[in-house]
């Protein structure tokens, strides 16, 4: 029997399709601009297959998405038999020749992003699929459409006779025979041209109703096919059918209740989620709920560096909903007044009843808690992370610090020890607060789906240094890199966020088993997620542990500059000059003004001709924070400015040498353009470092970078059902947005952080479809505080985007409801907005407090997390006027605002 595959993809120059089946890979020819095709001899009457597309160069694979096809070659036959060999072609009388025509599968397509669980939650479930057999018939049309609108059903019509010749009244049904794959089988003749498109059928009607949009879909003639399957991807939809909705960002700390202490906790969830339903928002967006507790200080308050990746934080308990009532704590009433009235949350005020409370709790009913059913099955279901966190907790908590380099013998992780030690009480406390956590968010999270609202996390790109994770599988993490961000207009520094940096090689040898694991976490509680700096899945910004600020950093990986490579560009190589800090004699006064002398004579060494550079323990920027850190009193005690001002020199270098490259492979350092070692040099030497500079960041990498995703995203895509949101803001390789597009990730459009070069503001009305358009971010003042801060930005944006001049200092309601509704009208299928942002259209409900509003500045490390709203959730309930408001801009966008 020959099976002809044809696969539809537009391919370019390097690329190649091939099949792969019965464990092998098989070439595949070019047929046009957008098919290839391969036949193949089989007497198999079922056939397992998929394509895989190969691109040259740096050895990108990628299979087409929604696993292997499966072909039961009996199944649409003329007879059926009954053989005892369904391998036999001869048996099952086969045809001779059968023909696949397939559409490529792409993870980024319209009806396999609506897959996503998302979608379920916030227009319920489909219904099931049905037994379907096309007897008879020696043409089944297979249809992917997920989203079918309710009480109608995919259809087919077309220009033949059993295709209804294009009569609405005479249009083929099809058949939900998998989740989301529609089936038709139809007669038609092989050596017919024929064209054909699908439509929507409403079977109470019993016709269709409207055929799907863009030209006739075309079977070309099929001669000798004695049987063929027609697999097309999509029901192109026109806007109307294509899901649009809106949502609201908070972090969980910043809700405020009554019932909280003096933190938003996860049963606030459910109210703010009954305001998100009533004002038509579809979707709540929080930060990262990790455990964070390393120190037990305020510090803690940072989300984003998790001890583990699986715990979550118990700052989030409300303590009178546990399973266990409080043990009659005559404070705790009086402690939930106080801490609730602050304006702010008190971190360590929190905790500190918190972990009182809890501890009463567990201790008085020991006994009860361990016999607990619910419980003891949270513990067998989660046991492989719970028990090593609950110890890591306890031995943080024996030593005083969350570094397991000083915990003694318990310094490396011994799985052995480790078992004697899970099962005692201090243990198990630890474990039973995750139980409970447990228990409490998926309750509010029952509560917002019955809503019709959906609950987005957020996935930290990193992990700290000092957590679980790191402490039971160093192997999977570089401890000697600290991950970060390059410079930028919010950070000229750069960001060293501190975290290690993941051992992409060690991970991959198990497929990528601990993010899976960390997928299918999250996908317990979460339809949807942001991915916090997708770009690190491309290449990740690494900072040598020996140095502070991020602008020390390179990209890791990359293609490095060989020492060969400036004498091929003409650039006489001088590691000295290029590679070692440097400050002229002239800069001095500048930089340390009066106290310049007594800085050269005890931080610099003299280089001679003008110039000097660190003394040998002031050459890293950790040498020399750590030498103020030790001071006490003396000339240079309290002078952060003095400590800042000295890393600044040892960052006066163009080129940072690849460790172990024996001085034979360098990175530019990032904005070495701004550097006066480089401000010095002539202005052809500029010329010629500058072109070597834009070679390295901007064109070599980019195949590489593309290839790197490609080895991890799909296994992280594959990994849940949750829809994936990238954060794809800052210096973005060109390479990501096509990556993204594919493997069906959502980006992050911000209308005042452009991604298009000379371009002051992105208009949202020019958003992919697939994207998220918002205001802002936890990283970026508010929209009010931007609008006041900077008069010739305001101005700007207020004539290019609504054509108004001399706009008012304070952002008006009006102005604010108008940038609001603008991103409502986007294209994008998701607008999600700060709740700052939202309660600016509000004279009366916004806060007077336009600083204090800022969640985080990412210039400050460490920064305090601690914002919360002004209004409890339950007065914003009340405010019928900001609910009907939000609700109207929604519904006037034409964002869907109800339950299906």
């Amino acid at each position: 029997m020959t099976l002809v595959f044809r696969v539809a993809y537009r391919t370019v120059v390097g690329e190649s399709l091939w099949l792969e089946m019965d464990g092998g890979q098989v070439p595949m020819r070019w047929l046009d601009e957008g098919h290839w095709e391969v036949e193949v001899e089989s007497p198999a009457a079922q056939v397992k297959y998929n394509y895989l597309l190969k691109r040259e160069g740096y050895g990108v694979e990628l299979r087409e998405w929604g696993g292997v096809r499966d072909w039961h070659g009996g199944s649409n036959l003329t007879e059926e038999l009954e053989v005892s060999s369904p391998s036999i072609s001869a048996a099952l009388r086969l045809p001779p020749r059968v023909l696949f025509l397939d559409d490529w599968r792409s993870a980024g397509s319209d009806d396999r992003v609506y897959e996503a669980k998302v979608f379920a939650a916030v227009e319920g479930n489909p219904g099931k699929p049905g037994k379907f057999a096309a007897k008879g018939k020696n043409h089944e049309f297979c249809l992917h459409m997920a989203r079918v609108p309710k009480g109608l059903v995919p259809c087919l019509m077309g220009g033949f006779e059993t295709l209804g010749d294009w009569d609405y009244g005479r249009a083929v049904p099809m058949l939900e025979a998998e989740k989301n794959i529609w089936k038709a089988g139809v007669e038609l003749p092989a050596d017919w041209r024929v064209e054909y498109k699908y439509g929507l059928y409403d079977p109470a009607l019993g016709k269709a109703v409207r055929l799907e949009d863009g030209g006739n879909r075309v079977l070309e003639r099929r001669d000798g096919a004695g049987q063929v399957f027609v697999s097309d991807e999509n029901f192109r939809r026109g806007a109307d059918l294509k899901f649009r909705g809106a949502g609201v960002a908070i972090p969980v700390f910043s809700l405020r209740s009554a019932e909280g202490c003096g933190v938003g906790e996860f049963a606030d969830l459910k109210a703010m989620g009954d305001w998100a339903a009533a004002t038509g928002l579809k979707m709540l967006q929080i930060l990262p709920i990790n455990d964070t507790t390393s120190s037990k200080t305020w510090t803690d308050s940072y989300p984003y560096s998790a001890i583990s990746v699986f715990a979550l934080h118990p700052i989030y308990l409300r303590l009178d909903e546990m399973s266990f009532p409080m043990v009659g704590d005559a404070d705790f009433a009086e402690e939930r007044i106080s801490l609730n009235a602050l304006q702010h949350v008190d971190y360590e005020a929190v905790m500190a009843v918190k972990w009182r409370v809890t501890r009463e709790i567990f201790d008085t009913n020991h006994d009860a808690i361990l016999r607990d059913k619910a419980f003891l099955g949270f513990l067998e279901r989660n046991r492989d992370w719970v028990l090593d966190y609950a110890i890591f907790s306890v031995k943080r908590d024996e030593h005083g610090t969350a570094d397991f380099s000083k915990w003694g013998e318990w310094a490396e992780y011994d799985a052995a020890k480790a078992e004697s030690l899970s099962i005692s009480t201090d243990s198990m406390y630890y474990v039973w607060l995750q139980y409970e956590l447990d228990r409490q968010l998926t309750d509010a999270v029952a509560h917002l789906h019955a809503a019709g609202v959906a609950l987005k996390g957020d996935l930290p790109i990193g992990v700290d240094r000092d957590s679980v994770d790191a402490w039971v599988a160093p192997h999977l993490f570089n401890m000697n890199a600290q991950a970060g961000a390059p410079p930028d207009a919010f950070a000229v520094k750069g960001q060293n966020w501190g975290f290690p940096t993941y051992n992409w090689d060690e991970m991959k040898k198990d497929g990528y088993a601990w993010w899976r694991a960390r997928f299918e976490k999250l996908s317990r509680y979460f339809d949807a997620y942001r991915i916090d700096h997708i770009l690190g899945f491309f290449r990740i910004w690494q900072v040598p542990v020996e140095q502070v600020e991020g602008i020390m950093g390179w990209f890791d990986p990359a293609m490095p500059i060989r020492v060969e490579e400036f004498a091929e560009r003409g650039i006489a190589f001088d590691y000295d000059r290029f590679c070692k800090p440097i400050v002229f004699e002239k800069d001095l006064a500048k930089k340390f003004g009066e106290f310049a002398d007594g800085v050269r004579q005890d931080f610099l060494v003299d280089y001679g001709l003008g110039c000097h550079g660190p003394k040998p323990q002031f050459s890293t920027q950790r040498q020399v924070a750590e030498f103020f850190g030790k001071l006490g009193n003396g000339d240079w005690a309290n002078k952060e400015w003095l400590r800042d001002a000295l890393m600044d020199v040892v960052a006066e270098v163009l080129f940072l040498e690849v460790p172990g490259s024996g001085g034979t492979e360098f990175h530019p350092r990032m904005s070495m353009m701004d550097t006066d070692s480089f401000k010095a040099l002539d202005w052809e030497m500029q010329d010629k470092l500058r072109a070597l500079y834009v070679d390295y960041f901007f064109r070599r990498q980019e195949g590489f970078w593309e290839a790197k995703a490609y080895e991890k995203l799909p296994a992280m895509r594959a990994a849940s059902d949750m829809l994936l949101c990238g954060e794809d803001l800052g210096m973005v390789p060109a390479c990501v947005p096509g990556v993204m597009r594919e493997l069906g990730m959502l980006s992050l459009e911000i209308q005042r952080w452009p991604k298009e070069e000379g371009v002051d503001f992105a208009h949202p009305a020019h958003a992919p479809y697939m994207s998220v358009v918002s205001t802002g971010t936890h990283d970026m003042e508010t929209l009010r505080a931007w609008w006041r801060d900077d008069g010739v930005i305001r101005a700007n944006f207020a004539w290019e985007m609504f054509g108004e001049g001399y706009p008012e200092k304070d952002l008006s309601p009006e102005m604010a409801r108008r940038i609001i509704a603008q991103q409502m009208h986007s294209p994008a299928m998701w607008a999600v907005f700060p709740l700052q942002d939202l309660l600016a259209m509000d004279g009366e409900l916004r806060s007077n407090d336009i600083d204090g509003e800022r969640i985080n500045v990412p210039a400050i490390i460490p920064f305090y997390w601690r914002w919360r709203m002004e209004m409890a959730i339950a007065d914003m309930l009340d405010a019928d006027d900001f609910t009907t408001m939000i609700r109207g801009l929604a519904q006037a966008a034409g964002r869907s605002i109800g339950k299906n």
